[in-house]
């Protein structure tokens, strides 16, 4: 990790990106329900609001880890919700898959 200014950075683009990809499938689908999809936005959103803040305040980190480790984490728990994230979606998407 660089910087705290680089991994709010990533930590946005990751977020737009997926949200992204929500507002397509929400325009390609044909359906009106499209509730599932919002939930993913919205949970997407908390998530970058989390992240935010705890990049911003790292003094909220235990005392048995190192900083390296604080933001390594908050990294590794932004690629793993985004991921579980998409998974719902192409659920959506294909839903025999």
């Amino acid at each position: 990790m660089a910087s705290r200014q680089r991994l709010k950075k990533e930590i946005d683009y990751v977020v737009s990106d997926l949200i992204l990809d929500c507002f397509t499938f929400i325009n390609m689908r044909a359906k009106t329900e499209n509730e599932d999809v919002l939930q993913i936005v919205q949970e997407s959103l908390n998530l970058r609001g989390d992240l935010i803040n705890q990049v911003n305040h790292p003094e909220n980190k235990t005392e048995t880890q190192t900083v390296k480790n604080y933001f390594d984490n908050i990294a590794k728990v932004l690629i793993d919700t985004v991921e579980e994230s998409y998974v719902k979606l192409g659920k959506l998407i294909n839903p025999d898959a």
